[in-house]
C-alpha cells in the first residue's frame, strides 16, 4: 500500500541467535497504518521520534534491501596512487522509508566528479600525520555488542554484570568509559594466568550445550559434574595459597596514626570499599570508615556504608548515626557545590554520562566531568 516498489512478494524472515529471547513480542507499530505524519496529529517531541524509529525500523525489515553502485577512482600522481570512491542507489530498498534512522548523508546518492581518463591538475599535496591508537576502552553498549557477539550471556543479565563489576572495584566508570582498577587488572591477571581454560569466550558455550546433553539425558550429569570440579576444586586451592603472598598489594600507606596503638595507618580495599586500618593488625585491630565528605546537616563525616537488610545494599551515611540520619545513595566526591555548599555526588546517565551534581534536593548545579563545564539544570 504504502511502498509497492520497495515491498517483496513474500513477508521476510530472519534468523535468530542462540542468545536470543525471542519469547515476548517485538516492539514494533499495532498499526502501520498510523505512519509518523499521521501520529504527528496526536504526538509531539520525543514521544513522536520514538514512535517514527519503531514504524520505520519494523517497516524497513520487510522492505527490499537497497542496491547500491559503488564508483571507484584510481589517480596516479608521480609515484604515488591515490583513490577516491563514490555510492549511488540503483534501488533505494528500505531506504525509501528511513529518516530519522539513517543520516542525510547515508540516505544521498554521490557522483564522483571527473570522468574516467581525465587529466586532472594537481594543485597541492598535504601530508597529515597519523599515530596509531590502540582500540578504545568499552563502554556500556560496547560491552553489551561484545557479550552478544560471543554469545556470553542473555540480554537479562548483561547490565546486572556490568554493575557487579563496578560494585566490586574491578572498574570504575570515566567520561562514559569503563576503567579497570588497579584491582581489576590484579584479578585479570590471576584468572588469565591460572584460569585460562574457565575464561575462555568458548567456555560458556560449551557448558550451555553439555547442559543441552544433561537434559535430553544423553550424558550423566553427576559424572559431568565431577570432571569438571575436581580439577578445579585443586586449582582454586593452589592459587588460593599463592595469593598469601599478594597480601597487601594494593595497600596505602597514610601520615595518619592509630588512636590505639599509635603506627601508622594503610588504607585498604574491602569488599564494601576503601577503610583504613592499623598497620599493626592482627595485634591491633582498629579500623575506621575513609571519610568521603562532610555532613550538610550536622557537620559529621559521610562513610560508606552497607545495609543490614535483604540484599545488603552499599549507601552512605553520616558517622553520627542515630543522631544525624542524613544518608545518599550517591557516591560522595571530595568537591564542594560552588552554589550552596553541599557536597557533589558522582552520577550517571546516558544522556549526560558521568557528572558531578549537588547533593542538595533545592539546587541544581551539575557539573560535566567529561568537559569540566558547568550546566544549567537539575536532574
Amino acid at each position: 500500500k504504502y511502498f509497492p516498489a520497495q515491498t517483496p512478494e513474500a513477508p521476510i524472515r530472519y534468523s535468530v541467535s542462540n542468545a536470543a529471547q525471542d519469547a515476548h513480542e517485538a516492539i514494533r507499530p499495532t498499526r502501520i497504518d498510523i505512519t509518523p505524519d499521521e501520529a504527528a496529529r496526536y504526538l509531539k517531541g520525543d514521544h513522536l521520534k520514538l514512535y517514527s524509529l519503531i514504524w520505520e525500523r519494523f517497516v524497513a525489515s520487510q522492505m527490499k534491501p537497497a542496491v547500491i553502485r559503488t564508483a571507484t577512482a584510481d589517480i596516479q600522481i608521480g609515484e604515488g596512487l591515490f583513490r577516491s570512491s563514490a555510492s549511488s542507489f540503483v534501488e533505494e530498498g528500505f531506504y525509501k522509508v528511513i529518516r530519522l534512522g539513517a543520516s542525510k548523508e547515508e540516505r544521498t546518492s554521490h557522483q564522483l566528479p571527473f570522468e574516467k581518463g581525465e587529466t586532472l591538475h594537481v594543485d597541492t599535496i598535504e601530508g597529515v600525520q597519523h599515530f596509531t591508537q590502540g582500540p578504545s576502552r568499552y563502554t556500556d553498549a560496547s560491552i553489551v555488542r561484545a557479550l552478544e557477539e560471543l554469545g556470553i550471556g542473555r540480554p537479562s543479565t548483561y547490565a546486572p554484570t556490568i554493575e557487579t563489576l563496578i560494585e566490586r572495584f574491578y572498574v570504575q566508570r570515566d567520561k562514559r568509559q569503563l576503567v579497570p582498577t588497579a584491582l581489576g587488572k590484579i584479578i585479570s591477571d590471576i584468572l588469565s594466568q591460572n584460569f585460562p581454560e574457565v575464561i575462555n569466550t568458548n567456555f560458556t558455550a560449551r557448558m550451555e550445550s553439555m547442559l543441552d546433553k544433561v537434559e535430553e539425558q544423553s550424558v550423566d550429569w553427576v559424572n559431568e559434574l565431577k570432571k569438571f570440579y575436581f580439577p578445579f576444586k585443586e586449582k582454586v586451592d593452589d592459587v588460593m595459597h599463592a595469593l598469601e603472598d599478594m597480601h597487601g598489594a594494593l595497600d596505602e600507606k597514610t601520615d595518619e596514626q592509630c588512636p590505639k596503638c599509635g603506627r601508622p595507618l594503610v588504607k585498604k580495599l574491602g569488599r564494601f570499599g576503601y577503610f583504613l586500618s592499623c598497620s599493626g593488625f592482627p595485634e591491633c585491630t582498629f579500623t575506621k570508615s575513609v571519610p568521603l565528605a562532610k555532613c550538610p546537616k550536622c557537620g559529621g563525616d559521610i562513610v560508606p556504608r552497607v545495609s543490614t537488610r535483604g540484599k545488603r545494599k552499599k549507601f552512605y551515611g553520616c558517622s553520627n548515626y542515630p543522631e544525624c540520619d542524613f544518608m545518599t545513595l550517591y557516591k560522595p566526591t571530595n568537591a564542594v557545590c560552588p552554589r550552596c555548599g553541599w557536597f557533589l555526588v558522582e552520577r550517571y546517565d546516558k544522556k549526560r554520562g558521568s557528572h558531578k551534581a549537588c547533593i542538595n534536593p533545592q539546587c541544581d548545579y551539575l557539573h560535566a566531568s567529561d568537559e569540566g563545564k558547568e550546566a544549567q539544570g537539575g536532574e
